[in-house]
Formats: structure tokens, C-alpha cells, sequence
């Protein structure tokens, strides 16, 4: 078993090398990196100021309206800019000229038709509040009594939809598009480079001294930690920074799940990349490979669509939870539905045993295609035909 290994490591050291010299890994690398520096720099240099909201008040703001504002901007991370005006009049025009978001004056609270949101909301309630105070006050209640009333809390919102965050929901759609434009690009990688060692007969060189076993093996994890190399260079940067920081616009929770998709890659190649290796094998030119390899594709394409199409529309759908759990759709559907925040710990567990299993079991059966289909050159080897010779 040692020899095997010492083997089949040969493979996978030769694979690396070369990969890593090529110029392609070289650009498509740093490119990637590129992209997630930018993915992380550019959301600190755009939302790196406060939003700051101006009142136009008539004559000096009161200290209560004050007081309300700042906390709710503190609370929310916005400032309140203040500017006194003579009279209501000049309040308006402040409003209306821009020099102001809103303005109050006496009873009246003057809103921009440009500008709307949650301040001028903010201000009316802190006016409300203002005035509800005084009156309880002239009522006869003492501050603490005041102060008790207005600590009434609020009944507890609880938000209803199809995901819990809809940030997180849109992590796990660019997961899904990142782990579906991974795993072909993986795949075809390998398959051309299985191609390559046939038609140009290097793969007979090898099996003098190599088992088909650790030829297939080698080439699989050559590539694999190419292409996971290339994942984390895109992928690390952006979930340390999900991290540590909140200018990503992304809630902590979603660093998890940048996580997880690379552990779904991992599942996913190496239950498709045995598949590519083995269909790429039955050719005997590589400009053949495309045709080869289209079933296996079709295949990875469908699982890409299926987690689009159903389970963003509806991720706690019966059919999203069954493509989810299948496990030649799973690697691009659970991540989706994973940053739902709806799904229970135990489906995801299943849908990585249950691909994780039929991963072992691809791995024999492409194995025993790719060693008969190997030794048969100068002509394009049928799938029936490799069927009959293992018989």
C-alpha cells in the first residue's frame, strides 16, 4: 500500500509542478486575488463616512430633541447636524433649498419631496416624545414615573421570509455561482489533461511503471489542489474580513458559510472529477474531449440551474430539499440553501454524507472505466465497449 501511494503521490507532485509554472495558473491566480483585495478595499472606501442628516430647527433645537437624535444616531451609526432659523418660514425654505433633510418648527415637521427615509420618522417621534413628557409632567406624574412609561417596550418584530438575512442569501447565491464555475472548470481541466497523457501516449510511458489506479488518483488531486489553492486566494481574504470588520455589508455569520463552500468543493470535485477523468479517457484526440465530457457537464449544469431556479425561489420547499439533499445537485444547492439561516443542522449533515458516499463510489466505478478504456488507443473507445471488456 505504501509503494501505491509513493506511486500515485509522484503523480500528483508532477501535476502540481507544472500547473504552477504554467502561465495560466499565474494570471487566473492573480487575478482572483485582484478581486477579492477589491471585494474587501472597496466597500471600506466607499461606506467609509456616515451618513449625516441635517434638522433645521426655529431658534435653537430643543435639548430633548437633541438627546433622541443623538442616541438613535449613535444607535445606528449616522450623524445629526443641527442649524437654527429665525422663524417657520425659513425652516421651510431650508428644507427646500437643501440646506436641511428636515425641518421642524412648533407642531410642523417639514420634509423634503427628494429626500425621504427613516429620519424624518425619527424626528416626529422624538418631538412625540418631547411632548409626551411635558404633558405627563403638568399631569402630575413625577420623572420617574415619566421615565417608567416611556421604557415601555415595543411588542418583539420578528421578521417572516424566505431567508433570515438578506445579505447572507445573496452569499449563498455567489457561492452557488462560484462552486458551479469551480467544479467545470476543474473538470474540464482534468479531462484535457487525461486526454493530453493518451493521445500523445505518454499514459503508456506511465503505465509501465504506474497503475492506472494511481495515474486517475495523482491526476485527480493535482488538479483538486490547483483549483482549491485558487479557491482560498479568492475566497480566504473575504471571509477573514466578514470577520473582523462591518464595511463589508455582511453579516459575521456569513464568513461560516464562505467557509463551508469550500468544504462543498471538495465533496463536489471529487465526486465529478472521477466522472471527467474517465470520460476523458475513452477518447483518443483531445480536441474530442468537449463531446466526451458534455454528459457529465449536463449533468453539473442542471444541478446549477435546479439550485437557482427552486431553491432561491423557495429554500424550504420540498423540492429545494430534495435537489439539496441529492447528491449530484447538493454541492451547489445546500450552500444556497444553507445561508437561508432556515435549514436544520441535520440536513446538511446528510447531504454531505450522502455525496461524500456516493463520491466513493464514483471513485470505483470511474476507476475501472478509466484503467480499461486507457489501454485502448487509435480510436475512440464507446462506453458499452469498456462495459463489455471488464465482463
Amino acid at each position: 500500500m505504501g509503494t501505491w501511494w509513493r506511486g500515485t503521490a509522484l503523480v500528483t507532485e508532477r501535476g502540481i509542478v507544472e500547473s504552477i509554472r504554467g502561465r495560466t495558473f499565474k494570471v487566473v491566480t492573480g487575478l482572483l486575488l485582484l478581486l477579492s483585495v477589491a471585494a474587501v478595499v472597496a466597500p471600506q472606501l466607499i461606506g467609509g463616512d456616515k451618513t449625516t442628516y441635517t434638522i433645521a430647527t426655529e431658534g435653537q433645537a430643543p435639548t430633548g430633541i437633541r438627546a433622541a437624535l443623538d442616541a438613535a444616531g449613535k444607535s445606528a451609526d449616522f450623524n445629526v447636524r443641527y442649524i437654527s432659523r429665525a422663524d417657520e418660514n425659513a425652516v421651510r425654505l431650508a428644507v427646500r433649498d437643501g440646506d436641511a433633510t428636515s425641518g421642524l418648527a412648533g407642531t410642523t415637521i417639514y420634509t423634503s419631496a427628494n429626500q425621504g427615509g427613516t429620519f424624518p420618522v425619527l424626528v416626529a417621534q422624538a418631538a412625540v416624545a418631547l411632548e409626551t413628557t411635558r404633558k405627563l409632567s403638568e399631569a402630575g406624574l413625577s420623572a420617574t414615573q415619566v421615565a417608567e412609561l416611556q421604557s415601555i417596550r415595543p411588542p418583539k418584530q420578528v421578521i417572516v421570509g424566505k431567508s433570515d438575512n438578506a445579505d447572507r442569501a445573496g452569499v449563498g447565491f455567489a457561492v452557488g455561482i462560484i462552486l458551479y464555475m469551480a467544479l467545470i472548470f476543474a473538470g474540464t481541466t482534468l479531462a484535457n489533461t487525461v486526454a493530453l497523457e493518451k493521445s500523445t501516449r505518454i499514459s503508456e510511458v506511465l503505465l509501465a511503471v504506474l497503475r492506472p489506479s494511481q495515474m486517475i488518483v495523482g491526476n485527480v488531486l493535482a488538479v483538486g489542489t490547483v483549483t482549491l489553492v485558487q479557491l482560498l486566494v479568492l475566497t480566504a481574504p473575504l471571509a477573514v474580513a466578514v470577520r473582523v470588520t462591518d464595511k463589508i455589508g455582511l453579516p459575521p455569520v456569513a464568513a461560516g458559510d464562505i467557509g463551508l463552500a469550500v468544504a462543498w468543493f471538495v465533496l463536489g470535485f471529487m465526486l465529478f472529477a472521477f466522472m471527467y477523468a474517465a470520460a476523458a479517457a475513452l477518447v483518443d484526440k483531445i480536441t474530442d474531449v468537449g463531446s466526451a465530457i458534455m454528459p457529465v457537464s449536463t449533468i453539473l449544469i442542471a444541478g446549477y440551474l435546479l439550485a437557482i431556479i427552486v431553491v432561491m425561489a423557495d429554500p424550504n420547499g420540498g423540492w429545494s430539499v430534495a435537489v439539496s439533499l441529492f447528491p449530484f445537485t447538493a454541492p451547489m444547492a445546500m450552500p444556497i440553501r444553507w445561508a437561508s439561516g432556515l435549514v436544520p443542522v441535520w440536513q446538511l449533515v446528510l447531504a454531505m454524507a450522502l455525496t461524500a458516499g456516493t463520491a466513493v463510489v464514483m471513485v470505483g466505478v470511474a476507476s475501472a472505466i478509466y484503467r480499461r478504456a486507457l489501454v485502448v488507443t487509435g480510436r475512440r473507445v464507446r462506453l458499452r465497449e469498456v462495459v463489455r471488456l471488464g465482463r
